[in-house]
């Protein structure tokens, strides 16, 4: 008997394939961003991983319900999304510690400067006043490697359950189940 050449994946599968593939995407956009200016992935750039790893995720339910004869539950969609978002996310998340403490341990100086740069301007325009830069510039010069492992490990439980919300509105679209499914009683 032979083996069709695009045999079906299987949902483990379709989380495993995608979730590398949001990894790889994010690591892949922070690093251009590293190259081209360090600064660049402290700044509104970076959140345009967010939405590559967003769109992979939803992709992937998508791919899952095609390989399973057009039929998704809305349990099964997301949490298809949410596995391959937090599959991607932690790869991120590893990379951007091994770029803080390996890669180029300066790289929190540079943080902080950044950091600063907007804070001066942000009191030049009168966004904020003289006593809350000083409490602010006081808390980003604080900052160690210590804090960053913190803000890093509480940013990626954040940003996890803020996808669950989304993907919780996400699946409501891409859910597709069959009419004749039995209820058990």
């Amino acid at each position: 008997m032979e083996e069709s050449a695009n045999p079906a994946l299987t949902p483990r599968d379709i989380i495993l394939r995608y979730g590398l593939i949001c990894g790889a995407l994010a690591i892949l956009f922070v690093a251009i961003l590293y190259l081209i200016d360090a600064g660049l992935i402290f700044g509104y750039y970076a959140y345009i991983g967010f939405l590559f790893t967003f769109g992979v995720s939803v992709i992937a339910s998508v791919k899952r319900r095609k390989y399973n004869d057009d039929m998704i539950s809305y349990g099964d969609a997301v949490t298809t999304s949410l596995a391959v978002f937090s599959i991607g996310q932690t790869m991120y998340t590893l990379f951007m510690l091994l770029l803080y403490f390996v890669i180029d341990p300066h790289l929190i100086e540079k943080m902080k400067s950044v950091q600063i740069d907007k804070m001066d301007g942000m009191l030049r325009n009168g966004t904020i006043n003289k006593v809350q830069y000083t409490a602010a510039q006081s808390s980003i010069e604080n900052m160690n490697s210590n804090t960053i492992l913190f803000y890093s490990i509480t940013g990626l439980i954040v940003i996890v359950i803020i996808s669950l919300l989304i993907f919780l509105l996400t699946s409501i679209f891409i859910k597709n189940e069959s009419p004749f499914k039995k209820e058990l009683n």
